[in-house]
C-alpha cells in the first residue's frame, strides 16, 4: 500500500460510501452466520440421534451417518470460527466510518476520553479543550496503543525544534492522503483492543526478565533427556527388563523441575502471553507498516526503525506468536496438566521464548515506539482529511509575525463555524479582543490556541492560510475554586497566571492567551492587575491576545499603538432578537449587551435600562 491511495470526494460522501459499503458486508456476513448456526445445530442433533440409534439397534449405517454428521459438525465449526472472524472485522471496519463521519457532523463529543492525557495544571490543554469532553483529543485521536496515546499528547504539549516540526509536518502531509492505510492502521489495532488500548509494555518488562535458562546453563539438557528416559524406563518395566518402578526416579525429577520453575514460567507465559489477541494485533500492525512504503524523511525513518538485523518485524512476531500459542495449552487444564510433567511442555515453551527474547526481545522497544509514532501521524492527518479547507502551516522562527487568515475553531461544526483573520506583528505585541457577552472573544482565542498546538506538533491548522512562529504556548482561560484545600477563585487565577508568566524571559517568547484577567477581583483591582500583567509579558518579549470587558485596558493602544492592537465582537438587535454575526471587526467595542442579556433570562431590569445599556457607548475611562 502506498500514498496513492486518494480520497478524491468530500469526506462525508467518502466516509458515508465506505460505511455503506462495509454495512452490506456484514448483513451478508450476518445472514451466513445465522445459516451455520442452524447447519450446526442441525449436524449435531443428526448426529447424536443417528449414532445413539446405530448403537442401540447395532446398525452399522446409523453409526456411520452419525459419525458422518459429527465430522460435518467439526467442519461447519471450524469454517463457522472463520466467519465470524471476518463478521468481526467487517463490523470494526464499518464502524471506523461512523465514527469519521461523527467527528465531521459534531457527534465525536459523545466519544470515549481519556482526562489523564494531560496534567490538570498543564499549561493549556485545559483552558484550549485538548483533552476533556467535546475536546480536539477526541475528534482527532485515531490511537488504539497506550504509547500512540501518549505520544500524541506529547507531541500537542512538547515544543521541539523547527527541523522535527517540518519533518513531521512533511510526515502528516503525507499520511493525510493514505486514507486506507490510516484505517487499516486503525482497524488492526482494534481486531484486538475493541474498547481497550493495547499496551506493549508487557513486552518491555518480558525482555527485561532474568533468563532462567542462562542462570542453570544445564537445565536445557535436563528438559531434552529427562523426558525420554522416562518413556523408556518405563517400556522396559512393563517388558520385564528393569523394575516397574525405576521410572518413577526420573519422573520424580521432572516433577521437582515443574514445581521448582513454575513462577517463572508463569512469570513469563503471563508477559508474554497472546490472550486477548495482543501478540497477533501487533503482529498484523507491523505487517501493514514494513509493507508500505513511505516518501517523507521521518516515515521512511519509522520504517527502517521495525527493521531489527534487516529482518521484518513480522518475522520475528511470528516465532513469538506461536510460542505463545504453544503456551495457551495451560488454559486446556486437564490435557496440559497431565502433558506438562511428562514432557516439560512449559520448559521447552519457555526455553523457546528466552531464546527469542535474548535475540530480540531487548530491542522490540523500537517497534512500540515506531507504531505509537505513526498513530500520532495518523491522528493529526485525520484532522486534514476531515477538513478539506485546513492547511499545513509555515513553521518560522520566533521572530516572525504570526499570521492566520481564514482562521476556524476545529471543535464547530461547518454549518455553524465563522472563519477570521487574526494576526500579531512579533514577540512583545498583543491583540485586545473586546466585545459583547457570547460574542465569541473566548471562541477566537481558544481557536488560535488549538491551532498553533497543532501547528507545533507538524499538524494542519483550521485555515486558509498561515504562518506560525515557533513560541511557547501558555493559557489562563479557566480557573476553579477548591473549597477542599480553601482555594479562591482568586487564588486560583493567579496559580493560572503563575504558570503563564513563569519563566518568560526565556527563549523562545511565550505566546500567551489570557480570558477575562482577575475577574474573581473587584473593577479597580482588576484593571490595575490585567494592565501590570500585560505589561509585564509584554516587557519580556512574550506575545499574545487578551480577551476583556476592560474598555480602559484597550486604551492602552493609544500610547503604544505599534505595539497593542484592538479588535472586537458585537452583536445585533433585530427587534427584540439578538443576533452575533461572530465577525472580527477593528477597533473597540461600543456597546454592551450584559442588562438586555439578563431581561432576555427572565429577570427584571428597567426598560430603559436594558434598552439604553445595549446601544450607549461605553465609557472608556
Amino acid at each position: 500500500m502506498t500514498s496513492s491511495s486518494a480520497q478524491t470526494q468530500d469526506p462525508t460522501a467518502y466516509h458515508g460510501e465506505r460505511r455503506d459499503s462495509f454495512a452490506k458486508e456484514v448483513s451478508a456476513l450476518e445472514q451466513r452466520d445465522r445459516i451455520f448456526s442452524m447447519a450446526r445445530l442441525l449436524l449435531f442433533a443428526v448426529g447424536a440421534i443417528a449414532l445413539t440409534a446405530g448403537i442401540y439397534d447395532q446398525r452399522a449405517s446409523l453409526s456411520a451417518l452419525g459419525t458422518s454428521a459429527f465430522f460435518g459438525f467439526a467442519i461447519a465449526v471450524a469454517l463457522h470460527l472463520r466467519l465470524l472472524k471476518h463478521l468481526e472485522q467487517a463490523r470494526i471496519r464499518r464502524d471506523i466510518h461512523v465514527r469519521h463521519l461523527q467527528r465531521i457532523d459534531g457527534g465525536f463529543r459523545t466519544f470515549e476520553h481519556d482526562a489523564r492525557a494531560f496534567a490538570s495544571d498543564h499549561a493549556y490543554a485545559h483552558d484550549l479543550d485538548l483533552c476533556g469532553p467535546g475536546s480536539l483529543l477526541q475528534r482527532i485521536d485515531v490511537t488504539h496503543t497506550e504509547r500512540g496515546a501518549r505520544m500524541l499528547a506529547l507531541r500537542l504539549s512538547q515544543l521541539d525544534s523547527l527541523e522535527e516540526i517540518r519533518a513531521r509536518q512533511l510526515a502528516v502531509r503525507e499520511l493525510a492522503g493514505m486514507h486506507e492505510f490510516r484505517q487499516e492502521l486503525e482497524a488492526r489495532a482494534l481486531e484486538a483492543a475493541h474498547e481497550k488500548r493495547l499496551d506493549g509494555s508487557a513486552f518491555s518488562a518480558f525482555a527485561k526478565l532474568p533468563s532462567l535458562f542462562a542462570q542453570f546453563r544445564g537445565l536445557a539438557y535436563f528438559i531434552f533427556l529427562l523426558p525420554p528416559a522416562t518413556a523408556l524406563l518405563f517400556a522396559l518395566g512393563q517388558f520385564g527388563l528393569l523394575h516397574k518402578s525405576v521410572w518413577l526416579l526420573p519422573m520424580s525429577a521432572q516433577g521437582f523441575l515443574v514445581l521448582t520453575t513454575q513462577n517463572a514460567v508463569r512469570r513469563a507465559f503471563d508477559l508474554g502471553s497472546a490472550r486477548q489477541g495482543v501478540v497477533e494485533a501487533f503482529e498484523n500492525m507491523l505487517v501493514l507498516a514494513e509493507a508500505t512504503r513511505f516518501e517523507s524523511d521521518l516515515l521512511r525513518a519509522i520504517h527502517q526503525r521495525l527493521r531489527i538485523d534487516d529482518t521484518p518485524p513480522s518475522t520475528h512476531m511470528s516465532r513469538l506468536r506461536r510460542w505463545v500459542s504453544l503456551g495457551e495449552l495451560r488454559q486446556q487444564f486437564l490435557l496440559w496438566a497431565a502433558l506438562n510433567p511428562l514432557l516439560l511442555w512449559d520448559l521447552h515453551i519457555l526455553r523457546g521464548m528466552e531464546r527469542w527474547n535474548a535475540q530480540v526481545g531487548s530491542r522490540s522497544e523500537d517497534w512500540f515506539v515506531a507504531l505509537g509514532e505513526l498513530e500520532s501521524l495518523s491522528s493529526l492527518a485525520t484532522l486534514h482529511a476531515l477538513e478539506p479547507n485546513s492547511t499545513f502551516p509555515e513553521i518560522t522562527d520566533a521572530e516572525a509575525p504570526l499570521k492566520l487568515q481564514g482562521l476556524f475553531h476545529p471543535l464547530i461544526s461547518a454549518n455553524t463555524r465563522v472563519a477570521n483573520d487574526i494576526a500579531l506583528r512579533g514577540p512583545g505585541t498583543a491583540v485586545i479582543v473586546t466585545g459583547s457577552n457570547m460574542a465569541g472573544k473566548s471562541t477566537l482565542l481558544r481557536a488560535v490556541g488549538l491551532n498553533v498546538a497543532l501547528a507545533l506538533a507538524g499538524g494542519p491548522v483550521c485555515a486558509t492560510r498561515a504562518r506560525i512562529p515557533r513560541l511557547r504556548l501558555r493559557a489562563s482561560m479557566r480557573a476553579q475554586d477548591n473549597l477542599q484545600e480553601g482555594a479562591s477563585y482568586f487564588h486560583a487565577e493567579l496559580q493560572k497566571l503563575h504558570s503563564v508568566v513563569e519563566n518568560a524571559d526565556d527563549s523562545p517568547p511565550i505566546l500567551f492567551l489570557l480570558d477575562e484577567l482577575l475577574r474573581g477581583t473587584n473593577e479597580r483591582a482588576r484593571h490595575i492587575g490585567a494592565k501590570a500583567v500585560l505589561m509585564h509579558l509584554l516587557q519580556r518579549r512574550a506575545c499574545g491576545f487578551v480577551a476583556t470587558h476592560d474598555v480602559a485596558l484597550a486604551a492602552l493602544a493609544d500610547t503604544m499603538p505599534d505595539r497593542i492592537e484592538n479588535v472586537h465582537f458585537t452583536d445585533v438587535m433585530e427587534g427584540d432578537e439578538m443576533r452575533f454575526d461572530y465577525k472580527l471587526r477593528k477597533g473597540v467595542v461600543k456597546t454592551s449587551n450584559a442588562l438586555r442579556l439578563l431581561a432576555m433570562a427572565g429577570i427584571d431590569v428597567p426598560e430603559d435600562a436594558a434598552q439604553t445599556m445595549s446601544s450607549t457607548p461605553i465609557a472608556q475611562s
